[in-house]
C-alpha cells in the first residue's frame, strides 16, 4: 500500500511506570484496531497493516513521548463514527494518551467534505468583507418568544451580522421552537428591511432524534440558512448528515467536550478537536472559549484553533468564533490574535451593557469598523429555482379570477427569466407566474415553464414537494438517477430532496405546469451527474 492509503495520528503518550514507550505505543495501535492480545493477532494483520503501524517515537517534555501511528483509510474513513472510534475509541478510557496532531491525505479529507459554505460563502451571503463578523446569543433561558424576538430585532437594527440561539434554548414550553423561530425570524427580517442589513439567524437544533429533522424542515421552510449544533450532544454524524442533505450552514458549539481538554496528558488537543475535526465534519463556524474569560484555554491554544480552521486544506475555510467572556474592553488584544477572519461571539457583555440592545450592538460594530474598516459588496441573493421562493405582489382580483389562454401566454402575465442574475447551471428556460406569486391568496403557486430545444433547468434538490404536468411538446425529467419521458397531460411527482432536472431533447418547445407550496425552502444545488447528458 502507498502512503495515500493511510492517515496518521500523533499521540502524546505518558507510559505507566516500568512500561517502555515502544510497548505502550504498540498497545495503542493494537487497541485501536484489532483489540486482541498481541500474541493472538494473526501475522497477516501486521503484514497488511490492519493493525495500526507505529511509525516514530520521539521523547517529549515531562517523560512523555510523541508517537506517530498510521492507520489504513479503509478501516476508518468509511463513516464518521468509525473514524472517531479509530482516533480515540477504547484508549479514551485509558490514562496518559492525548491526540496532538492529525495528518490526513487529501482524498481522506474530501470524503467528509468539510464546511458547506465556509468563510467565503458566509461573507457572500452577508456582503461583508475586510473585518471580523459580530455575533451574539439570544439569552437568557426562560424569556418568552416575544422577548427573545425583541432582543433579536434590536441587535439586527444595530447592525449585527449573526444572531444565534443560546445553546441551552431549544423546545422548552416557555419558548417553544416553532413559535420562537417564527417570531425571531420575523423580527430580524423587519430589521433588515428597515436598515438594509443582512443579519443571519442560526436557531439551535437539539432534541430527541425523532424531532431534529423536523426542526430543520421547519427552519428551512422559514428561510433559515444556518443552524446551531452541539455535535457532542446530537452526534457528529447527525451534524454532517444535516449539512450534506439540506445544504444548511453549521455553527458548531463545543458543549459537552470539556473533558477532552481538562488534562495536559490526556484527551484531544483543542486545535485538533474544535479546529480540524469540527471543520472536517462540516462546521462553517466553530465556537470555542477564548482565553482571558471564564474558561481555561490559553492564548496559544486559541490561536492554534483559529489556525486549524483557516489554514490551507482541500476543504473550505471555517470561521473561528471565540466566545466566553469576550468584552469590548479587550477588543484590541483579541483582534490582534484572531484578525479579520473571525466571528466575535459576544453575549453577556453586549446584552448586559445596556437595556438598549440596538445601541450596544452599534457600539461594538463601531469599534470593529474603527479597527478594521469594512468593505461592502452586493450580498448574494438566495438562489432561485423552478421552485423559487418569491414574495407575493399586489393582487388584482378582477384579473386573477380567470386567466385567458392565448398560445401558451396568458393575459396580464408576462414571461420572465428563469433565474435572473445567474448565468450557469441552466439554459433556455422561461417562466410565467400564474397563481400564487401574482397575489392570489393561495397556499400554493402555479407556474408555467418552457424550455427551448437543448435547454435544461438546474440540477437541484429541496425539502418541498412539487408536481409537474406536461402541457406542450415533450421533455425528460431526471430524478434519483432515473429518466422519465414527459408528454402532454403526463403528471410527475418530485418528492422531498429528490435530485432532479428537466431537459428538452426535442426540436419543439417543452412546456409544463409546476405546482408547489408558496412558502418553501431554498434549493440545494447538486453536482452534475455523469449519467446525465
Amino acid at each position: 500500500m502507498t502512503t495515500k492509503n493511510f492517515f496518521t495520528v500523533f499521540y502524546l503518550l505518558s507510559p505507566p511506570p516500568g512500561v517502555p514507550p515502544e510497548v505502550f505505543a504498540q498497545n495503542v495501535a493494537e487497541e485501536q484496531t484489532v483489540e486482541l492480545p498481541h500474541e493472538s493477532i494473526p501475522d497477516r494483520h501486521f503484514e497488511t497493516c490492519i493493525v495500526g503501524t507505529v511509525d516514530s517515537i520521539t521523547a517529549a517534555k515531562g517523560g512523555a513521548f510523541r508517537v506517530a501511528i498510521r492507520y489504513r483509510n479503509d478501516i476508518a474513513v468509511c463513516s464518521i463514527p468509525q473514524f472517531l472510534n479509530t482516533l480515540f475509541g477504547n484508549i479514551s478510557l485509558q490514562n496518559g494518551i492525548k491526540i496532538v496532531g492529525l495528518e490526513l491525505p487529501e482524498h481522506c479529507m474530501t470524503a467528509f467534505s468539510g464546511p458547506r459554505r465556509g468563510i467565503d460563502g458566509i461573507r457572500q451571503l452577508l456582503g461583508i468583507y475586510r473585518r471580523p463578523l459580530l455575533s451574539t446569543a439570544l439569552k437568557p433561558l426562560g424569556l418568552s418568544c416575544t422577548e427573545l424576538a425583541q432582543i433579536a430585532g434590536a441587535c439586527a437594527r444595530g447592525g449585527i451580522d449573526i444572531i444565534k440561539d443560546d445553546h441551552g434554548i431549544n423546545n422548552q414550553h416557555f419558548h417553544p421552537f416553532e413559535e420562537r423561530l417564527g417570531r425571531v425570524t420575523e423580527a430580524i427580517a423587519a430589521a433588515n428591511a428597515s436598515t438594509g442589513g443582512t443579519t443571519l439567524y442560526f436557531p439551535n437544533i437539539c432534541g430527541p432524534f425523532e424531532e431534529i429533522e423536523s426542526q430543520v424542515h421547519f427552519a428551512l421552510r422559514n428561510g433559515i440558512r444556518g443552524i446551531l449544533i452541539a455535535p457532542q450532544l446530537v452526534g457528529f454524524d447527525m451534524m454532517h448528515y444535516l449539512a450534506e442533505k439540506y445544504g444548511v450552514m453549521i455553527m458548531a458549539h463545543p458543549s459537552f467536550s470539556g473533558t477532552l481538554f481538562s488534562s495536559p496528558s490526556h484527551g484531544i488537543a483543542p486545535s485538533i478537536f474544535l479546529g480540524t475535526i469540527f471543520r472536517l465534519f462540516g462546521a462553517d463556524i466553530s465556537i470555542f472559549p477564548s482565553w482571558g474569560g471564564r474558561f481555561a484555554f490559553s492564548r496559544r491554544e486559541c490561536a492554534a484553533i483559529a489556525a486549524a480552521l483557516t489554514c490551507d486544506l482541500p476543504l473550505r475555510r471555517a470561521f473561528p468564533a471565540p466566545a466566553g467572556g469576550m468584552r469590548l474592553e479587550r477588543f484590541d488584544e483579541v483582534a490582534a490574535v484572531y484578525g479579520e477572519e473571525t466571528v466575535l461571539l459576544v453575549g453577556g457583555n453586549l446584552l448586559g451593557r445596556s437595556s438598549d440592545h440596538c445601541t450596544s450592538t452599534a457600539l461594538f460594530m463601531e469599534t470593529i469598523r474603527g479597527r478594521f474598516g469594512e468593505e461592502r459588496r452586493q450580498p448574494e441573493e438566495p438562489r432561485g429555482s423552478s421552485c423559487e421562493c418569491l414574495p407575493r405582489v399586489e393582487r388584482n382580483a378582477a384579473v386573477d379570477d380567470l386567466l385567458r389562454f392565448d398560445d401558451f401566454n396568458w393575459k396580464n402575465r408576462r414571461r420572465t427569466e428563469y433565474k435572473p442574475g445567474e448565468a450557469t447551471g441552466f439554459s433556455g428556460v422561461k417562466r410565467i407566474e400564474l397563481f400564487g406569486r401574482s397575489g392570489t391568496k393561495t397556499a400554493f403557486d402555479l407556474r408555467y415553464f418552457e424550455i427551448e430545444k437543448g435547454g435544461y433547468s438546474s440540477f437541484e434538490k429541496h425539502l418541498h414537494e412539487h408536481v409537474i404536468i406536461g402541457v406542450r411538446g415533450s421533455g425528460v425529467l431526471f430524478k434519483n438517477g432515473g429518466r422519465l419521458a414527459l408528454r402532454p397531460h403526463d403528471i410527475a411527482y418530485i418528492g422531498p430532496f429528490e435530485p432532479h432536472q428537466l431537459r428538452n431533447e426535442h426540436e419543439t418547445p417543452f412546456g409544463f405546469y409546476c405546482i408547489v407550496d408558496h412558502n418553501r425552502d431554498w434549493p440545494v444545488s447538486c453536482a452534475p451527474r455523469a449519467d446525465y447528458p
